[in-house]
């Protein structure tokens, strides 16, 4: 859930950076989730999710290299995914394609367990993705992407419709419009993203889809908000035995990001306040999510 929550602000960059950067920094998270390591270890019975505060660091960073005018490849990182692709561009439109990896995740091994510790375990999920980004005219840009990927745990005490490893397929169009109505830069976002995980227990397989838009205003040469909004759903396919129903989720969200370019004059750097809040709400109380969370970090372009 907070990688899903995180990832969407960086929703209004359809493509890869056009200057190299690393970024670092710290922030809280205040989450209500009974399936993040995160959570209580012990819990009594499959209701509601208690409140929990956390410290999250941050990281990201793109590495890119030009191998001519037309195609360069990069290797970049966010929220503990790596991904190392190729830009092509051609008279046709732009290729975005590549590999990414996620090595860094975690989960309860029975997250339904009650009356004793839950046990953790690591999870791991590689996989591709191919994009094709175009523009109608000089005021706008899109992507269709489509990625592909396995999750696997390493230890799964789950067995049967409620199995978990699985393969993930996500389409998504992202669109942004350009304009510089009453003098200021803004950028209007609207994406849509359409997502089926096939696990190998259908309890846990499901469709997902949702919605996000927004805008991004620069107010002078150094400083930009942006602001999003998204609303989804999530439908799972069978009957979950653990808490007695074929869960359903809506979703819902706001983000907001306000970055600062080349603060006290310091050349080739920025600074980034991000914050957000997303919930979930389940027709089964122990599916319920909710987070809250603010992330300052300090960037440096190379």
């Amino acid at each position: 859930m907070k990688k899903v929550l995180l990832s969407s602000l960086l929703a209004c960059s359809l493509f890869a950076a056009e200057q190299n950067y690393i970024e670092l920094g710290f922030g809280s998270m205040d989450s209500k989730d009974n399936f993040s390591t995160d959570s209580k270890e012990s819990i009594s019975s499959l209701g509601n999710a208690q409140s929990e505060k956390e410290s999250i660091p941050y990281f990201e960073f793109l590495y890119a290299y030009e191998l001519n005018e037309n195609m360069k490849i990069y290797t970049a990182s966010q929220f503990g995914e790596f991904r190392i692709g190729s830009e092509v561009e051609s008279n046709y439109g732009l290729f975005d394609f590549g590999v990414k990896a996620d090595l860094m995740g975690e989960a309860w091994k029975n997250p339904y367990q009650t009356g004793s510790a839950r046990e953790k375990t690591d999870t791991q999920e590689f996989g591709v993705y191919l994009g094709y980004g175009l523009s109608f005219n000089a005021q706008h840009e899109s992507m269709i992407k489509y990625e592909f990927s396995n999750k696997e745990y390493d230890k799964d005490d789950l067995t049967g419709d409620l199995k978990r490893d699985g393969k993930r397929h996500v389409l998504s169009f992202e669109n942004m419009y350009h304009s510089s109505l009453f003098g200021k830069q803004t950028s209007y976002i609207g994406n849509l993203a359409l997502e089926n995980f096939d696990a190998d227990g259908e309890a846990n397989s499901y469709n997902k889809y949702g919605v996000e838009f927004g805008t991004s205003t620069a107010f002078n040469d150094d400083l930009r908000l942006t602001l999003l909004a998204n609303f989804g759903k999530q439908d799972y396919e069978k009957h979950n035995t653990a808490v007695n129903q074929k869960v359903n989720v809506k979703i819902y969200g706001a983000k907001a990001v306000l970055k600062w370019s080349k603060p006290f004059d310091y050349k080739n750097t920025y600074v980034s306040l991000k914050s957000g809040y997303e919930k979930e709400e389940a027709n089964t109380d122990f599916y319920d999510k909710e987070n809250t969370f603010g992330i300052l970090s300090f960037g440096y372009l190379f």
